[in-house]
């Protein structure tokens, strides 16, 4: 089985479009690793409620699994201050960039979600993340940031660990990295 490069506890932050497969890769990795605690906001109705039960995991000594949209700087940095806060704690990021097409098209096919309720719904929401979204940048405090570009509907535990691995082992911040975004951000980081 390979290696999964997880010893350490992890704040692992998905960020990927609505449809991209962000909550089918955490749900497995949940499973497959109960170690990691999935944290997903769908679920829990608000964002505080989310901080709360990563907070409280990371307390008990799990790895979090942060399975939102987090689809902006903002977004993303109330999970590194929280991993901030437990010291010792990577902060790591898997961007599902999927494109925008695949993301509708599984939308089509979605009748489960707990907060969006049909296509038109779901379409409207991923039209509004796709022009919002922003890549994930290490001048955000994070450790590693590793991007896949295909998903699957289900994840073996050994790819899971494959996953995990080539996170833990993706290159790290550049040592000159700023803490503060560039002067210009892209705009648009999906095409339709």
């Amino acid at each position: 089985m390979p290696q999964t490069g997880t010893e350490q506890q992890v704040v692992l932050i998905l960020c990927g479009l609505v449809g991209a497969g962000k909550s089918t890769f955490a749900k497995a990795l949940e499973t497959h690793y109960p170690r990691f605690k999935r944290c997903n906001q769908d679920d829990l109705g608000d964002r505080r409620l989310v901080e709360d039960l990563a907070r409280a995991s990371l307390a008990a000594g799990l790895s979090v699994c942060i399975d939102r949209t987090n689809f902006d700087s903002q977004q993303r940095s109330h999970w590194v201050k929280i991993a901030r806060e437990f010291p010792g704690v990577a902060v790591w990021v898997l961007s599902f960039n999927i494109s925008y097409d695949i993301c509708s098209q599984r939308l089509a096919s979605r009748l489960d979600h707990p907060t969006i309720h049909g296509y038109e719904q779901g379409l409207s929401v991923l039209d509004r993340m796709a022009n919002n979204f922003r890549p994930a940048a290490f001048y955000e405090g994070f450790d590693r940031i590793y991007r896949i570009y295909e998903t699957k509907p289900d994840y073996s535990r050994d790819e899971i660990a494959q996953l995990l691995n080539a996170i833990s082992t993706s290159p790290p911040p550049p040592v000159f990295v700023q803490r503060r975004p560039p002067a210009s951000t892209p705009r648009r980081a999906f095409t339709h």
